[in-house]
């Protein structure tokens, strides 16, 4: 049975999501130098080492400045590491695929939705443990 999100919830995320678009509108309206500038500054990269596009640099340096590199909840765990528990996601545009579940060959793009990574300093290195 799945669950249902209360009106509180709903609330929340209708107010994330919102706070989300002006965000992204802001970037959009500022002069093509400040946001070259900012980009320079700040410039994260993936767990994987890949750089980020432009925009999703800016949206993860308007809510996190200090972050260097990043990743999702499974890149992360792939990586050796876990999310501490109750840290949350800096929130980027992703895009969406019709159809497939490898991004590579996809194409283009459908559409964009909101997903979130985590930064190094929100994650723990996961302990292994040797075989008795």
């Amino acid at each position: 049975m799945k669950r249902r999100p209360t009106e509180e919830q709903k609330a929340a995320s209708a107010e994330r999501r919102e706070r989300f678009r002006q965000m992204s509108k802001r970037i959009a309206e500022m002069p093509e130098a400040d946001r070259a500038a900012l980009a320079a500054r700040i410039s994260p990269v993936t767990v994987e080492g890949r750089g980020l596009s432009l925009h999703n640099t800016l949206m993860i340096g308007f809510q996190v400045p200090t972050a260097t590199v990043v990743g999702g909840f499974a890149q992360w765990k792939k990586a050796g590491r876990a999310v501490r528990k109750g840290e949350h996601g800096i929130a980027i545009w992703v895009p969406r695929f019709a159809g497939k579940s490898d991004a590579d060959d996809a194409g283009s793009p459908e559409g964009f939705i909101i997903g979130y990574v985590f930064d190094v300093s929100q994650t723990d290195a996961i302990e292994v443990q040797a075989a008795a």
